[in-house]
């Protein structure tokens, strides 16, 4: 009896070892996650690189969403077509500036506040409407302590953090996808507005 539970200790101390060493090694690369207390890997602000031999023509912001290699945007891609034709909107002449969360970004919200959230037409609107800024903008325009006009209305700040780029707080993983209407950036996290009642 006491072997086995001695090994189960064992066993349970062998799983979380990998992540124990990591945060020994580098305490600064772990960083606590959402509501559900996970820990992932910190992460930093890449500029987007084609690869090699796989260039190709640049595409509306829309079709770059759904074919890239940078990330999943499945969510935001459905959210964008319910939100009162706001994929219409990114399918246009532009330029536009698009801050896309990738589908991990809206897994740490809440099932329950997504539900609710994709129930309410006009607050998702609200909330994906706050990740579009008219204009190009790329990293080099992103300044530390801007202030970025929306197509919500209200203004996202921009934060820098040595070569790391934040908005309101979420990380920019990959930035300067360029798209025929505008310019594309990858965020780490859904940022949300003021919402309205």
């Amino acid at each position: 009896m006491k072997l086995q539970k001695n090994l189960t200790t064992l066993l349970a101390i062998s799983a979380l070892l990998p992540v124990l060493c990591l945060i020994a090694v580098n305490p600064a690369r772990a960083e606590k996650d959402d509501s559900r207390g996970r820990q992932r890997l910190a992460g930093k602000t890449v500029e987007y690189e084609p690869k090699e031999g796989f260039e190709r023509r640049a595409l509306d912001l829309i079709n770059t969403l759904k074919n890239n290699e940078v990330g999943g945007f499945a969510t935001l891609l459905d959210g964008l077509s319910q939100a009162y034709d706001l994929d219409n909107t990114l399918k246009g002449k532009g330029p536009i500036t698009l801050f896309a969360p990738i589908d991990k970004a809206f897994e740490r919200i809440p099932q329950a506040d997504r539900d609710l959230l994709w129930a309410n037409k006009k607050k998702l609107k609200q909330v994906l409407s706050y990740h579009i800024v008219p204009g190009k903008l790329t990293a080099q325009d992103l300044k530390d302590g801007a202030k970025l006009k929306t197509l919500e209305g209200h203004s996202l700040t921009v934060s820098r953090k040595g070569n790391d780029i934040y908005l309101d707080k979420a990380l920019v993983k990959v930035t300067n996808i360029p798209c025929s209407n505008g310019e594309l950036h990858v965020l780490d996290d859904v940022v949300m507005p003021p919402l309205s009642q």
